[in-house]
């Protein structure tokens, strides 16, 4: 049986084309990531928040909305299958997030310790 084999003159420009395309998009990932790192960490309590409830954390916190919008939903995830977090932007802390019954204990770099109270609201400094 003998091999057929077909050489195309324009797979040589469709290949450099598609590395260059890839080559873009991942620069533009580099420049456009914000650095912010959700890191779930294992606790006794898990507690699945609202919306509302992560965007009143994080704000609390010192979280801009963009960054609300963006990793709300990683902290969600962590604080429902793991019961804690913590958020480094680049390498620095910046917050960490546990859970405790029906509370979440947050501390803040920018902002200090604070308790919310997911039934009653905010319950205040620690």
């Amino acid at each position: 049986m003998k091999l057929i084999s077909r050489v195309s003159r324009n797979g040589g420009v469709i290949v450099a084309s598609l590395l260059l395309t890839l080559l873009t998009f991942g620069v533009v990932s580099c420049a456009t990531h914000s650095g912010i790192e959700i890191l779930p960490l294992r606790n006794q309590d898990v507690l699945t928040l609202s919306s509302d409830d992560i965007v009143r954390v994080m704000r609390h916190a010192g979280f801009s909305d963009n960054q609300i919008l963006e990793y709300g939903t990683d902290l969600h995830s962590a604080l429902s299958r793991e019961g804690a977090a913590q958020i480094r932007v680049k390498k620095n802390l910046e917050a960490v997030f546990a859970i405790n019954g029906d509370a979440v204990y947050i501390s803040s770099r920018l902002r200090g310790n604070f308790i919310y109270n997911v039934k009653t609201g905010w319950v205040g400094n620690e």
